[in-house]
C-alpha cells in the first residue's frame, strides 16, 4: 500500500505518518460499542458466576437487567468518546447526549414498568384460572446497576480515545 508524499513520490503506508493504529481509528465508534457491550456483559457473566456459583452464558446473554446495565455503557461509551473527538459543544455530542438520557431512562423506569405490569398480568391469570400464557416478566435495571453502566462506558470512551488518538 502506498501513499503520496508531500513532495509528490510514493511512499509506504509507514511513512505517511499514519499511526500504528491506523487500523482502528477509522472504525473506532464500532471499537468502542464492542467493548462496550463486551466488557458489560464478561462483568454481569463473572458476577453471575459467583452469585449463582455457576455460569450461565445463555442466561446471562438473553435476559435483561443486571449489573452493570449494557445499554448505559454502550450509549455512553460512544458518547464520551463522541465528546473527545468531535467536542463537547457540537450538535452531534448534544445529540449523542440526548440518547443517553433516553436509554438510562428507559432502562430504570420504563422497563422496571413493564416487568412489573407482566408480573400483575400473570398473577391475575392465575388467579382467574385462564389458559392464557402469562407474559414473560422482563426487568429492566435498578439505578446502581445503569450508573455503574455509565461509569464503565466514560472509561471505555476514554480508553478507545486514547488508543486511537496519539
Amino acid at each position: 500500500m502506498a501513499c503520496i508524499g508531500g513532495d509528490g513520490t510514493a511512499d509506504t503506508l509507514t511513512n505517511c505518518g499514519a499511526s500504528e493504529n491506523a487500523l482502528i481509528e477509522p472504525y473506532k465508534y464500532i471499537v468502542v460499542v464492542t467493548i462496550g457491550w463486551v466488557t458489560a456483559q464478561l462483568i454481569k457473566l463473572i458476577i453471575h458466576s459467583v452469585r449463582y456459583k455457576k455460569t450461565n452464558w445463555i442466561e446471562v446473554f438473553s435476559t435483561s437487567g443486571g449489573m452493570p446495565s449494557s445499554h448505559a455503557t454502550v450509549i455512553v461509551s460512544v458518547a464520551t468518546l463522541i465528546g473527545l473527538v468531535e467536542g463537547f459543544d457540537t450538535a452531534i455530542f448534544g445529540l449523542a447526549a440526548a440518547v443517553v438520557l433516553i436509554i438510562t431512562y428507559d432502562a430504570v423506569k420504563v422497563r422496571k414498568s413493564v416487568g412489573d405490569q407482566a408480573e400483575l398480568i400473570g398473577k391475575l391469570i392465575k388467579e382467574q384460572g385462564s389458559n392464557l400464557q402469562s407474559p414473560k416478566v422482563v426487568r429492566g435495571h435498578k439505578t446502581p446497576e445503569v450508573i455503574a453502566g455509565c461509569c464503565l462506558g466514560i472509561l471505555i470512551g476514554f480508553l478507545v480515545f486514547f488508543l486511537t488518538n496519539n
